[in-house]
C-alpha cells in the first residue's frame, strides 16, 4: 500500500506546482554566405539549429542564404541587399549570426540600414584581422584557421618520394581566394616540394590533367567547381569527380570531404563549428556583452582518414598520427562491445534449443505430410479454377496494352510538336544572343570612345563622389599626382592633396552636392598655381551623385602675366621717375647755390651767437640736399638701366667682386658672410649689372640682420639644377611677411625706415634682362631667402 501511495503523492505535487514562466522568445537571423545543399553550409546549419533546439528551444531562427558561390557578379550583393531590406523591413532581430566571410562583410556594410545595428556573432571567417571590426561595436565570433601545414606534413610522411603538391581549388569567392593565398604562403615551409595550382579549370581540361598525374604527386582540394554541363557542384561532388580520374592520393581540410575519395588529413569539423558558434550566440542572447568576448582564433580539428583509401594506396595505420579517427573500418572481434558478445552467446543457446525443437518437429512434419497429400487434389482443383481466372485477366491486359500503344502514338505526335517548338525557341534564342553580342560590342565601343575622350585633355580630368573617392581619372591627372591611373581608383583625393588644399576642395565639392551648381577654385602655391572647376553629375532623378573636376595648371601663364605687368609698371615708373628727377634737380641746384652764398656770409660773422646756429642749420640743409641728390641718381639709374652687355662668365666672379666692395661695410656692421659655391656651368650675363644686383641684395640682407640681437649671418650659395644656374642669398634677419613678398619688387615700396624702395626693383629688372627669375621665400636660417635663377646658354650649332 505505501508503494502505491508515494507515487500518487509525487504526481499530485508535480500537478499542483506552478508552471515555469514562459521564457521570452529571441529572434535570431542566421545569414549564410553560400547556398543550401553546399556540404560546408549544411553541416554548419545543422550544428547551429540542433544546438538551439536542444539548449534554447524558445529562440526563433530565421535562415537566409546569400548564395555568393553561384553568383559572383559585382552587382549581385547590392541587389541581394535590396531584396533583404524589403524582406526584413518589418522584422527586428536580437542577434545576427553569420557564417563565412561574405556574410560578415555584407552585415558590416548594411548593418545600420538593414539590420538596425543588432549584435553580431560570426564563424568560418578566414584570414581574420582585428582591424576588420574597428569602429564596429557589439561584434564577436570564431575565426577559421584550418591547419593546412599539418595536413601537408602528414601527407609527406605517408607518401615518401613526393616531389609535387597539386592544389586544385578556386579563387572567385572571398573564402576561396583567402584559402588560395594561405596555401601559397606555405611554400617556404616545404623547400623541396613544387607547388602547382589548378584554379577554376573547366571539367574537361581537369579530367585530361588528372589522367596525367602519377607517382610523386599529391592532390590537395579546396573550393567548388562546375561540371561539364556548367552546373556548380560542391566539395563532395568535386572530390568524387577527382577520385574517379586521378590515380594519386587526394587530401582535404574539412570533414565533409570524407567518403568521397579523400584519404584524409587534419580536418575542421563543420558540425562542431556550428555548435560552438551557437553556444557563443546563446551567451550573447543571455546578456553577455559581445565586446567583452574576444574573437576565438583557435579552430579545433582532428586527424580523420578513410580506411578504404588507406588500403587503396597501401598506407599502414601504424604511420597515422596518434588519436586519428579511421572511417569505414571493418569491425574486429576485440573491438566488439561485451554486450554484443553476451547477446550472441545467448542467441547460440537459443538456437541450440531451437534445433532440439526442430528434430521433434520433423517427426510431426512426417505425420502432417500424409494430411497434405490428401489436400493436394483439392489444391490442384483450385489451381485449375485460378488458371481460368488468369486467362480472363490476360485478355483484359491485352486490351489495356492496345490502349497504351495508342497513347504512345499520341505521345510521339506531341513530342514531334514539342521538338518543332524547341527548334523555333532555339532560333529565337540564337537571334537574341546575336543581338546582345552586338549591343555589348556597341557598349565596349562607347566605353573606348569615352576613355579616349577622358584622356584627350592635356590637363587633369577626373570623376569622384562626395567623399572624394576617385571613380575615374585621365592619364594626365594620374601623371600629375605622381602615379598610375589604376592605383588611384578608389583612393580619396582629399587625402592625396593633404592640408589646406584638400580641405578647400572638400568644401567646394560639398557646395556642389548641396546646390547642384558648378564651383571654381584658384589655388596659389610657391611652385604652382591651379584653376579647379567642379561640375555636378546628375542621375535620372535629378540628384547629384558625383562631380567632374577639371584641374588646369596656370602657373606659367600667371607668372608671365605678373612679369609683363611688373615690367610695364617699371617702364612707366621709369619714365615718370626720369621726369621727376629732372624737375627736382633744377631747384636742387639753386639750393646748393644759396648754401654757398650763406657760407660766404657766415665766414664774415664771428663764431659766437647766431652764427654758430646758422652754420649748423646750413650743414643740415646740405646733408638733406646730398641725400636728395643720391635719390635722384638712383632714380635715374632705375629709369635708364641700359642694355646688358652679355658674355660667357662664371657667376661666382661678379659675386666675389660685389662682396669685395661690401667687405668694409659688412665688417663694420659685424655681419658674417658664408659662401658655398658649387661647380656650375657658365652663363651669359653682364658682369657689372650682375655685380650691382648682388650688391643690392646683400646690402638689403645686411640691413635686415642688423635689426636683431642674435647671430648676424648672410649665406650665399651657387649651384645648378637641370637647365639653369641658381644664386641663393639667405640671412638670419626677421624675414619678409608673406603678404609683402609680392610687393617688395614694386618701385618705391620698402619696409625699411632708411630705404628708397628702388634697389629690389632694379635687381628684378636686371634679372629679367638676363631672361632669369627671382623668387623670395623663408630661409632655413630663419630670415628671408632670395633665389635668382639664370638659364643656361643655348648650344651653338656649327
Amino acid at each position: 500500500m505505501p508503494r502505491v501511495i508515494l507515487p500518487l503523492l509525487l504526481a499530485l505535487l508535480l500537478f499542483l506546482a506552478p508552471a515555469p514562466a514562459q521564457a521570452k522568445s529571441q529572434n535570431v537571423l542566421l545569414l549564410h554566405s553560400y547556398h543550401p545543399g553546399l556540404s560546408w553550409t549544411d553541416t554548419l546549419n545543422a550544428g547551429i539549429q540542433e544546438t538551439f533546439r536542444a539548449e534554447m528551444p524558445q529562440a526563433l531562427l530565421w535562415v537566409e542564404y546569400l548564395d555568393t558561390k553561384r553568383n559572383t557578379d559585382t552587382s549581385y550583393l547590392s541587389l541581394q541587399a535590396a531584396l533583404l531590406g524589403h524582406k526584413l523591413s518589418e522584422s527586428v532581430f536580437n542577434l545576427i549570426v553569420t557564417t563565412d566571410n561574405d556574410a560578415l562583410d555584407f552585415v558590416l556594410e548594411y548593418r545600420d540600414s538593414i539590420f538596425r545595428g543588432a549584435p553580431v556573432v560570426f564563424c568560418g571567417v578566414n584570414d581574420f584581422r582585428p582591424e576588420q571590426l574597428r569602429g564596429q561595436p557589439l561584434i564577436t565570433g570564431l575565426a577559421e584557421n584550418p591547419p593546412f601545414a599539418e595536413t601537408m606534413r602528414t601527407a609527406l610522411g605517408l607518401h615518401s618520394g613526393t616531389r609535387e603538391f597539386v592544389v586544385i581549388g578556386a579563387d572567385q569567392s572571398i573564402t576561396d581566394l583567402l584559402t588560395d593565398q594561405s596555401l601559397r604562403a606555405l611554400e617556404a615551409q616545404f623547400p623541396g616540394i613544387r607547388f602547382t595550382y589548378w584554379n577554376n579549370l573547366p571539367a574537361q581540361e581537369l579530367r585530361t590533367r588528372l589522367s596525367q598525374l602519377g607517382p610523386g604527386q599529391i592532390i590537395f582540394v579546396h573550393g567548388v567547381m562546375r561540371n561539364e554541363e556548367g552546373v556548380l557542384v560542391d566539395y563532395r561532388g568535386k572530390n568524387l569527380f577527382l577520385s574517379t580520374y586521378a590515380k594519386v592520393p587526394i587530401y582535404g581540410f574539412w570533414d565533409f570531404e570524407m567518403g568521397t575519395g579523400c584519404v584524409g588529413g587534419r580536418m575542421v569539423e563543420g558540425r562542431a563549428e556550428g555548435e560552438r558558434v551557437a553556444r557563443l550566440a546563446m551567451r550573447v542572447l543571455n546578456g553577455t556583452n559581445p565586446d567583452s568576448i574576444p574573437v576565438d582564433t583557435l579552430t579545433p580539428s582532428r586527424f580523420i582518414f578513410d580506411h578504404i583509401q588507406l588500403r587503396r594506396f597501401g598506407i599502414p595505420e601504424s604511420l597515422l598520427p596518434e588519436g586519428s579517427l579511421i572511417l569505414n573500418q571493418p569491425a574486429r572481434f576485440y573491438q566488439i562491445d561485451k554486450r554484443y558478445i553476451w547477446t550472441a552467446t545467448v542467441g547460440v543457446a537459443v538456437l541450440l534449443a531451437a534445433v532440439a525443437m526442430l528434430v521433434s518437429a520433423i517427426r510431426r512434419r512426417q505425420e502432417a505430410q500424409a494430411v497434405l497429400r490428401r489436400h493436394k487434389e483439392q489444391l490442384e482443383e483450385a489451381v485449375r479454377a485460378r488458371t481460368e481466372h488468369l486467362r480472363a485477366a490476360n485478355d483484359e491486359l491485352e486490351r489495356e496494352v492496345g490502349e497504351r500503344i495508342r497513347a504512345e502514338g499520341d505521345l510521339r505526335k506531341a513530342r514531334a510538336r514539342l521538338e518543332i517548338e524547341v527548334e523555333r525557341r532555339t532560333s529565337d534564342l540564337l537571334f537574341e544572343i546575336e543581338q546582345r553580342r552586338l549591343a555589348e560590342a556597341q557598349i565596349r565601343d562607347r566605353e573606348a570612345k569615352a576613355r579616349a575622350l577622358i584622356n584627350a585633355p592635356t590637363e587633369t580630368l577626373l570623376l569622384m563622389d562626395q567623399d572624394g573617392i576617385l571613380l575615374d581619372i585621365n592619364d594626365t591627372g594620374a601623371s600629375r599626382l605622381g602615379t598610375i591611373r589604376e592605383s588611384l581608383i578608389g583612393q580619396s583625393l582629399f587625402d592625396i592633396l593633404h592640408n589646406d588644399r584638400g580641405a578647400r576642395l572638400r568644401q567646394a565639392v560639398d557646395a556642389v552636392f548641396a546646390g547642384g551648381e558648378a564651383e571654381s577654385i584658384t589655388e596659389y602655391g610657391q611652385d604652382e598655381d591651379l584653376d579647379l572647376h567642379i561640375y555636378p553629375v546628375f542621375d535620372d532623378a535629378g540628384r547629384v551623385t558625383r562631380v567632374a573636376v577639371f584641374m588646369a595648371d596656370v602657373t606659367a601663364s600667371r607668372r608671365m602675366a605678373r612679369q609683363i605687368m611688373l615690367l610695364d609698371k617699371i617702364n612707366s615708373l621709369g619714365r615718370m621717375a626720369a621726369g621727376i628727377a629732372h624737375e627736382i634737380r633744377n631747384p636742387l641746384t639753386g639750393i646748393h647755390a644759396y648754401l654757398y652764398a650763406m657760407d660766404e656770409i657766415c665766414a664774415e660773422l664771428t663764431e659766437d651767437g647766431p652764427a654758430g646756429v646758422l652754420r649748423a642749420t646750413i650743414e643740415k640743409i646740405r646733408k638733406a640736399a646730398g641725400k636728395m641728390e643720391s635719390v635722384i641718381r638712383r632714380v635715374l639709374d632705375f629709369s635708364k638701366p641700359g642694355t646688358p652687355r652679355l658674355e660667357l662668365l662664371d657667376l661666382s666672379a661678379p659675386v666675389q667682386e660685389a662682396l669685395g666692395l661690401l667687405a668694409p661695410t659688412l665688417r663694420k656692421a659685424g655681419v658674417d658672410v658664408v659662401t658655398r659655391f658649387e661647380p656650375a656651368p657658365m652663363i651669359r650675363g653682364d658682369r657689372m649689372q650682375l655685380e650691382q644686383a648682388v650688391v643690392n641684395i646683400v646690402d638689403n640682407a645686411a640691413r635686415a640682420v642688423r635689426q636683431g640681437d642674435g647671430e648676424k649671418r648672410v649665406e650665399i650659395r651657387i649651384d645648378s639644377a637641370e637647365d639653369r644656374v641658381l644664386l641663393t642669398v639667405g640671412d638670419t634677419g626677421p624675414g619678409i611677411a608673406p603678404p609683402d613678398r609680392e610687393r617688395i619688387f614694386d618701385p618705391f615700396y620698402t619696409t625699411a625706415s632708411d630705404g628708397t624702395g628702388i634697389g629690389l626693383s632694379i635687381v628684378q629688372r636686371i634679372v629679367a634682362d638676363h631672361r632669369g627669375v627671382i623668387r623670395v621665400a623663408e630661409s632655413p636660417l630663419g630670415g628671408a631667402e632670395f633665389r635668382l635663377e639664370f638659364p643656361l646658354p643655348a648650344p651653338e650649332h656649327p
